[in-house]
């Protein structure tokens, strides 16, 4: 009975610990780059805005401009779409680094963010 407790506080962790995003690439549903223009400046689920780190216009933030920015993601990975490439970016940060730039993207907005936030940041982001 005593070790009632801490079983109890394992399950509860373990479901707190779940409750992130787990979707894949696959699972996304259509993008509304409407609202994630929107998203785009806004923070979310305690999770920095992308405007916070990346400007439109071509100058540097902390990160790369997201000037030109579906032309480079079509081309950034081989054999990698351009929503596939940028879905990566977003939920794993350090898969693709760009030259010049070092690790320090936010690396919980796959946990912050829901699948069709996902889906409308990509879905403006291919629009730039």
């Amino acid at each position: 009975m005593r070790f009632l407790p801490f079983f109890a506080l394992v399950i509860i962790l373990v479901a707190c610990s779940s409750a992130g995003n787990t979707a894949s690439f696959e699972d996304l549903p259509p993008g509304d780059a409407a609202h994630g223009a929107e998203l785009f400046t806004q923070p979310v689920g305690g999770a920095p805005s992308c405007s916070s780190c990346h400007t439109l216009n071509g100058t540097t933030l902390v990160g790369p401009s997201f000037q030109g920015f579906s032309t480079v993601a079509q081309t950034r990975v081989p054999n990698t779409s351009a929503e596939e490439y940028t879905y990566t970016s977003i939920t794993q940060p350090t898969a693709y680094l760009v030259s010049g730039f070092g690790n320090t993207m936010y690396t919980q907005y796959a946990q912050r963010l829901t699948t069709q936030q996902i889906a409308d940041l990509i879905a403006y982001l291919l629009t730039l």
